[in-house]
């Protein structure tokens, strides 16, 4: 959550002494950019956490299960949930739950950017959650790849709104327009998309368990100069490719530069690479993208007017000269 749901500090300190044995002596709010859970900074003794209270009552969940079990499995730079003191991973407070995590300061990789050695350690890491083997212990709990391409679906809905639908907003009509006007564009990277996703999902993969959004802003550099994998909301169970999509010839979050793709592959390692598959997986992400942002701007009567201009301007980028589109194809 961006704004403080005014959560009483002492119920909170209350229910983290039984379940973790904190005894906390601050709670500060963080602005977060999760509309699900509200996230505090922890002071205890010597030590800082950080706290996600989740509205709902606790499940079991494969985004804490996932990098617990990578940890435990001895892969490193993992941002995993701390352990309760009845093993579990999170704890029951009413409807809600507790999710505590080591505090680690620093910034996102889309913000500091990544040195060499980073780059390496980032290969190296992202090696060990692929190596790790535990796409069998999960092997029943993970979505699987399929290259079934579920955002086309969206895509169109949105092409026939832009055709058919009047609307109110002056951002959505003119977003209207743009559709119509990229109709051929679009009709062609459906087209392509699904051809991609034939051809590949023809082929034999061995999927392994992958992050499935690793991209600059899922990779925390720590102020001591470390990096930490975190944001695991989307584990699947996919080829490796699927992760690789974020570093090789990326411009997701962060464009990453030959030399720094070069360091990544210094420390993951030599791998022969599909490239339909990183170009299925290239225009999956941007039909994605296009099909949830169109149907915001179309529909969501909660959006502000400019909001829904930012969604609609984020869509036009992948259009314009020198935009995502014009190197999709470049492996």
């Amino acid at each position: 959550m961006l704004e403080d749901p005014g959560l009483d500090p002492d119920e909170l300190t209350g229910a983290l002494r039984p379940a973790y044995g904190i005894d906390a002596s601050a709670l500060a709010f963080l602005p977060a950019h999760d509309l699900h859970a509200a996230s505090y900074e922890v002071t205890a003794a010597e030590d800082s956490f950080f706290l996600k209270v989740r509205f709902g009552a606790g499940r079991d969940d494969a985004s804490l299960d996932v990098p617990r079990a990578l940890l435990d499995a001895g892969v490193p730079n993992i941002l995993a949930p701390i352990r309760t003191r009845s093993s579990a991973l999170w704890a029951p407070m009413d409807d809600r739950s507790l999710v505590l995590y080591p505090f680690l300061r620093g910034r996102n990789a889309m913000v500091a950017g990544l040195t060499d050695d980073q780059w390496r350690t980032f290969g190296t890491t992202l090696h060990a959650v692929h190596d790790s083997g535990l796409e069998r212990s999960f092997a029943n709990r993970l979505p699987v790849e399929t290259f079934a391409l579920s955002a086309a679906a969206s895509v169109r809905r949105n092409q026939q709104r832009a055709r058919h639908q009047t609307f109110r907003s002056a951002a959505a009509r003119r977003f209207a327009d743009f559709w119509q006007e990229q109709a051929g564009r679009i009709g062609a990277m459906l087209e392509r998309a699904e051809e991609l996703g034939a051809r590949v999902r023809a082929r034999s993969f061995g999927n392994v368990l992958c992050h499935a959004d690793i991209h600059a802003a899922n990779i925390l550099v720590t102020d001591d100069g470390g990096i930490c994998l975190v944001d695991w909301d989307g584990p699947m169970l996919a080829p490796r490719e699927r992760d690789l999509l974020f570093v090789i010839g990326s411009r997701i979050a962060r464009t990453v530069e030959p030399r720094e793709e070069a360091r990544f592959f210094e420390g993951y390692g030599p791998v022969e690479v599909d490239a339909d598959a990183i170009v299925y997986y290239r225009y999956e992400r941007i039909l994605e993208d296009i099909g949830v942002d169109g149907e915001s701007v179309f529909l969501d009567d909660s959006l502000t007017e400019g909001t829904r201009q930012a969604q609609a301007d984020l869509v036009r980028s992948f259009f314009a000269p020198g935009g995502i589109l014009e190197s999709v194809e470049q492996v």
